[in-house]
């Protein structure tokens, strides 16, 4: 259906219901308000695909509670204005949402925003808020309006200092906007050097001086708590952006030491072996710095993969944009043809259907003059319907080699993306097999060393100097091997764990990542099909209408 603009009968109806967001609800507004005519009719016959959805507005609707949204995936702009809503909630898995409208709602808290990564705007106008909070990571938010609110405190509007995008804001009719000896538009104008409109009015240099003179205190103190934050708040960005880099390439946590350290956390038999001292500690650093090795060598692959599937895509999508322009010069050098001799037509049609007009057509005989007209316009419709059925056969034409060479392109790219996966997990399979050997080499050489360790200590007497859970293995031998194996069971356990989820996490990838081209262009497809028949069909209708009133005279 492509981008859709959906919105609810503006009229408050104060019988309706109250009640929540759900796939009916959605479905009668996609119904109701999608495309008209023709193109509502082809759109009804087909499958409903809630997820292309991208504008949604569910208006005046008694609406209690945010739910069933995470259906409409792709949605970017969502509007709940007017209902009963009190609480922000279900809102997470909107991941493209771009504005969202919560005004004239019982909302009393901020709260649950904190994964709308590209939120551009937020209205919150006319809830029941009592304070800013939990918005400081919405840092591309652009506007945001939290006018006629309950807001009672100068706290938390600090933490828009954060929002570098910030441009707009609106706090009007709040009690803080009450106290003359605070202003708080020179309040604002001081704390956030970023905004350039409060109230929507743009704020002049000379409020901004002024508030400093009358804020300085504040902002120096807001100053000085913000210098550390700042600091922990890059520090947590670079880690951020290293754990996507990282996940992207499947090889988080495998840039350091964290596979290793976790094999022995909560590893009570290992911690036992370990216990006797120096030479097991010697060994469990020397296979430390083994495994090190080996997860070193996955993520330094995993990287070089990644780049490599990166230049794939973006190859694949030049050629795909390419063949997309190619087809879409076609189709506009088709168009510009056929309104060419369209409008020659049309003219010409209303040229005819002007003469013929006060003529008697219903008589059985014609004058030679009107026969000629009446030639001319048969004629004139022949030839409209030729250009019809050719522009339509053209256009569909060009559209289906199109599909066909993306569908090719699609099967080509699947196939070199699944080779270049397959290629890195059987290189990474290579380096967890060794890591598995290590850590056999390992469990045996601690158990020659602590066997060797008890033995040395009862032989000279200081069997109770041993650690008490050795002390077992002074009468039963096969405890240290027992305890060895146990640990070696858990750190197999781990190990094979760590493999599966990057095999498991690249095959999901690519079959995600095929799957999503696929449907896109399955979609986009869908999409054409309905502007070519919907464009043609408008100008066939408008055709027509100028020859309705010759056919109905000749139909009587």
């Amino acid at each position: 259906m492509g981008e859709s603009t959906l919105s609810t009968d503006s009229t408050f109806n104060r019988e309706l219901e109250p009640g929540v967001i759900s796939n009916e609800m959605l479905t009668k507004a996609i119904l109701e308000q999608g495309h008209k005519g023709e193109a509502g009719r082809l759109a009804q016959l087909n499958q409903l695909h809630l997820e292309t959805v991208t504008v949604i507005r569910l208006e005046f609707q008694n609406i209690l509670k945010i739910d069933h949204l995470w259906v409409m995936k792709n949605l970017e702009v969502l509007s709940l204005s007017f209902n009963k809503i009190d609480k922000i909630e279900n809102l997470s898995r909107l991941p493209k949402l771009k504005e969202l409208n919560l005004s004239f709602n019982f909302i009393e808290k901020i709260e649950n925003l904190d994964k709308l990564d590209n939120l551009r705007i937020l209205s919150l106008y006319g809830n029941r808020i009592s304070r800013i909070e939990n918005v400081d990571n919405l840092e591309r938010l652009v506007i945001f309006s939290a006018g006629r609110n309950n807001i009672n405190t100068l706290a938390g509007l600090e933490r828009l200092r954060f929002l570098k995008d910030l441009r707009s804001l609106n706090l009007a009719e709040n009690p803080i906007a009450q106290d003359t000896a605070k202003p708080l538009r020179l309040y604002l104008a001081t704390l956030l050097p970023q905004l350039k409109y409060y109230e929507y009015i743009l704020i002049r240099p000379k409020e901004r001086d002024t508030g400093k003179e009358i804020f300085q205190r504040e902002l120096l103190d807001i100053l000085e708590l913000e210098r550390i934050e700042i600091i922990e708040r890059t520090n947590a960005a670079n880690e951020r952006d290293d754990e996507v880099r990282l996940s992207k390439s499947f090889v988080e946590h495998l840039n350091g030491h964290q596979l290793f350290d976790s094999l022995f956390e909560g590893d009570s038999e290992g911690e036992a072996l370990l216990s006797i001292g120096s030479e097991a500690m010697d060994l469990k650093d020397d296979y430390r710095n083994e495994a090190y090795a080996f997860t070193q060598s996955i993520y330094k692959m995993g990287l070089v993969q990644q780049e490599k599937r990166q230049a794939e895509i973006e190859l694949y999508n030049r050629c795909i944009t390419d063949e997309r322009k190619k087809a879409q010069l076609m189709g506009q050098k088709i168009i510009s043809n056929f309104l060419q001799t369209y409008n020659n037509l049309y003219k010409l049609a209303k040229e005819i259907v002007g003469g013929l007009r006060g003529r008697d057509l219903n008589s059985k005989t014609y004058n030679a003059e009107t026969e000629k007209l009446l030639d001319e316009l048969n004629l004139c419709k022949s030839g409209f319907n030729s250009l019809f059925e050719d522009t339509w056969h053209t256009l569909m034409g060009i559209e289906m080699q199109l599909f066909e060479r993306t569908e090719e392109g699609n099967s080509t790219f699947e196939n070199t993306i699944k080779e270049m996966t397959n290629e890195f997990i059987e290189l990474a399979q290579a380096q967890f097999v060794l890591l598995r050997e290590a850590e056999i080499n390992f469990s045996d050489a601690l158990v020659d060393t602590v066997q060797q360790f008890v033995t040395f200590k009862a032989a000279a007497g200081q069997a109770d100097k041993l650690p008490d859970v050795l002390k077992e293995s002074l009468d039963d031998k096969d405890v240290i091997s027992s305890m060895a194996a146990g640990m070696r069971d858990q750190h197999m356990q781990l190990i094979d764990a760590r493999e599966d989820k990057l095999i498991t996490r690249s095959r999901n990838w690519v079959k995600e990542l095929c799957d999503d081209l696929q449907n896109s262009e399955i979609i986009r497809n869908r999409a054409k099909v309905l502007e070519i028949t919907y464009f043609l069909d408008q100008h066939r209708q408008s055709f027509m209408n100028a020859l309705d009133e010759v056919a109905n005279k000749l139909e009587v």
